[in-house]
């Protein structure tokens, strides 16, 4: 017994570029942020975080699609948060909602499109 291998679509491929650009950008933006400061940890934790779900995506890993899930669902919910502090004002709050917005396209497109759910499942040849 084997497991079916499948090919990767290429929304997903799309969108393990777009993650591994968003965790080189949290390493980016550490230069500008105090050092054990709540921005520096969480910019920290995002590209930690934001790695573990490119290769997962990019390998197709079982677990990837929950795992992206989770992560992008957290990422909403902590610039949710973003947005409600005091110096988030003006063309500050541009970061948050961008990352709102982009984690949002990618929980409709890995729980609406049809052919992403199966990549992830481990089904049995025999």
């Amino acid at each position: 017994m084997r497991l079916a291998h499948y090919k990767r679509p290429s929304g997903i491929t799309t969108m393990a570029v777009f993650e591994l650009g968003g965790a080189l950008s949290c390493l980016g933006l550490l230069v500008f942020t105090a050092v054990g400061s709540r921005d520096f940890i969480a910019l920290i934790m995002g590209a930690l975080l934001g790695f573990v779900v490119v290769y997962g995506l990019w390998t197709l890993q079982f677990w990837a699609f929950w795992f992206t899930a989770g992560y992008e669902t957290v990422e909403i919910v902590y610039e949710l948060f973003l947005v409600t502090q005091p110096e988030y004002k003006g063309l500050h709050l541009l970061g948050p909602l961008f990352g709102i917005l982009m984690s949002a396209i990618t929980l409709g497109y890995i729980f609406l499109d049809r052919s992403v759910k199966p990549v992830f499942q481990r089904k049995a040849i025999v």
